[in-house]
């Protein structure tokens, strides 16, 4: 009788045993599982972020073509002679500043919502982005022209209403 004891005592140690290891063994895999979990979470936020900062760059050069354009073909055609005719008075300065405004449009126009709303998630207005990419490109167009430096012909900053 002694010896059944110890087998029943041994046997249901041995069952307690193999319950905790069996408890041990899920808890590690249960751990493992989240940290996975988890890992996979940050790649795929990383990826996200990437597309995001793809898609932002690609909206932003998409814009800043689109002004290059825009103030290259209106420099062509209207500025150069309309800053001329505004500097010996024949021509009012509040058509310089339409021909910034009539810019803005364009782009504004071209752009498809989607890309105006990537530009406003991040940098907060889209006119106000296109407004300085415009400010710019003026810069680059009248420093290009080193006479309209030298005869200090200057296109004011184009505030939108």
């Amino acid at each position: 009788m002694n010896m059944d004891v110890i087998l029943s005592a041994a046997s249901d140690t041995l069952v307690n045993v193999l319950l905790a290891v069996i408890t041990l063994g899920g808890a590690y895999a249960l751990y493992y599982l989240k940290l996975g979990a988890a890992k996979v979470k940050a790649q795929t936020a990383q990826i996200e972020s990437q597309q995001a900062r793809q898609l932002l760059d690609d909206a932003l050069g998409d814009v800043l073509n689109l002004v290059s354009v825009g103030v290259g073909a209106m420099e062509q055609t209207t500025a150069k002679a309309l800053r001329q005719a505004v500097k010996d008075g024949k021509a009012d300065r509040e058509k310089l500043l339409a021909l910034g405004r009539q810019v803005l449009e364009e782009v504004t126009a071209a752009v498809a919502p989607e890309t105006q709303a990537v530009i406003t998630k991040h940098l907060g207005n889209f006119e106000d982005y296109v407004m300085k990419c415009i400010e710019d490109a003026v810069l680059k167009v009248k420093q290009a022209d080193p006479m309209a430096l030298a005869e200090g012909i200057v296109v004011d900053t184009v505030k939108t209403e």
